[in-house]
């Protein structure tokens, strides 16, 4: 049963998992097998000496510091200085820099000047706003499933699907200086800001001032979350969705002066969110189209949509469609199989079924039973979109390996994971469903653990 207070076991948990992907990271033997990191660390030639006669927390750091961590870290200690590396979050490489500049409490050494005690710097702020990102979206997709399903269900699904979300498959990513975690914590509160303001919405009943600011948090949020990572685009897919209704009932002339002034406010929000996309183009745009225009001018810039972000992905790191459609790259299709797997089967028996709770994959509950959990959901189908359109266009644009981490930051497969749980049907039926979900639990811990230690070590999958 769950606690009274599931808040405290939510936290509880969170830091057991954490001691438990610390203690992966401090047993990695070594600085890995890609020295990137150990470079960027002690650019000396006796670094592989110098490593043995470290101390624990520079070690554990080092563990941190892999893959794309790399360059969120030097990116914000030197800005970007290459190309490829607006690839990468510029609003999230900002942040650490800002909070490494300006917040001394995030600092764990002093600063003399030394290039490798200052990265330690950027490396440890960059693993405490993960952390601290993430606990923030554990405890906001808890209350973002208690707001979406009702209170009939006791807590239970809000609990595990807040549980499940600790020991997300993005596993290591979460903690190390990578995007992830702020990424979820802002997407996350801004879907509870959308669906406190649509839950009760009905084309009969008027928009009140508070939901009109609680749209218009979210458009703000949506939009920070698009600086962190360009996905975050697709939280925009709601406020489509509420047009087109919108739309709909302009076409009928069935729209009130209140229809028009949600419409006004959600096209607003909208507009917010477009700006997190366009904002760091035009940073770069400045920098690469006019301060240096001429001969010099990069091909992106005579583009009909100049976007350095897609032209980054596809030249340097040949993102597009079908492009990674290679019998090579089989072991990774496979490897993202089961989250692809979950990510399409929960979306889209959400977006059927938004007044229950979606079982269909084990077949144990027929429409119309399961009566506590159908008075207890109140719907938002549409939460269900951003999570569809991210599978489908991350099996064929995508290096699709990393959907295992990507995934992270969308509510909907948790909340119907965590409903399979709680099925009530007859012992052969929920003992079906207890097999399915049990294996979907101890599916993301071990990948979570296995990955954590690869990651450590500088290996695949990233």
């Amino acid at each position: 049963m769950v606690s009274r207070k599931p808040s405290t076991r939510l936290i509880q948990t969170f830091f057991a998992w954490k001691a438990v992907l610390f203690i992966v990271a401090a047993l990695s033997p070594g600085p890995g097998y890609d020295t990137s990191a150990l470079i960027a660390s002690n650019p000396s030639s006796s670094r592989h000496v110098d490593f043995h006669s470290w101390s624990i927390l520079s070690r554990v750091s080092l563990s941190f510091f892999r893959w794309d961590a790399l360059y969120f870290v030097k990116s914000a200690q030197r800005g970007y200085h290459y190309e490829q590396e607006w690839a990468f979050s510029w609003a999230y490489s900002l942040s650490l820099k800002t909070l490494v500049k300006h917040s001394e409490t995030l600092t764990l050494a002093v600063v003399s000047g030394d290039e490798s005690i200052s990265l330690q710097n950027y490396v440890w702020t960059g693993i405490a706003v993960s952390n601290v990102c993430h606990l923030v979206s554990v405890l906001v997709l808890h209350r973002l499933s208690k707001t979406v399903l009702g209170r009939q269900q006791n807590g239970r699904v809000p609990f595990i699907a807040a549980m499940l979300h600790i020991v997300s498959p993005a596993g290591m990513f979460l903690s190390s200086p990578y995007a992830e975690s702020l990424f979820a914590a802002l997407s996350f509160t801004g879907m509870l800001l959308y669906a406190q303001a649509r839950i009760k919405d009905r084309p009969d009943r008027k928009q009140t001032v508070r939901e009109d600011a609680l749209i218009l948090g979210a458009g703000v949020l949506f939009m920070l979350a698009t600086w962190i990572r360009s996905n975050g685009l697709l939280n925009g897919i709601l406020f489509l969705f509420d047009v087109v209704s919108f739309v709909s009932r302009l076409l009928k002339r069935e729209m009130s002066r209140d229809d028009i002034r949600k419409l006004v406010i959600t096209c607003s929000s909208g507009a917010l969110l477009g700006l997190g996309s366009m904002v760091p183009q035009y940073v770069a745009y400045k920098q690469y189209c006019v301060s240096q225009a001429g001969a010099s001018t990069r091909p992106w810039c005579s583009k009909t949509i100049p976007s350095i972000y897609t032209w980054v992905q596809s030249h340097y790191w040949n993102v597009g469609f079908l492009r990674y459609w290679a019998f090579s790259n089989m072991p990774l299709f496979l490897m993202a199989g089961p989250m692809l797997w979950l990510l399409l089967q929960t979306g889209i028996d959400y977006l059927r079924y938004p007044t229950q709770q979606p079982l269909k994959p084990f077949k144990t509950q027929p429409r119309g039973e399961g009566k506590d959990l159908d008075e207890a959901s109140t719907g938002l189908p549409q939460l269900a979109l951003p999570q569809l359109i991210l599978a489908i266009t991350a099996a064929t644009n995508f290096h699709v390996q990393v959907i295992n981490r990507l995934s992270s930051g969308y509510p909907v497969w948790y909340i119907a994971t965590s409903g399979w749980m709680i099925a009530r049907e007859s012992v052969a039926q929920r003992a079906k469903v207890s097999e399915g979900s049990q294996l979907i639990c101890r599916g993301l811990i071990i990948y979570a653990l296995v990955q954590g230690a690869l990651f450590a070590n500088f290996l695949p999958p990233a």
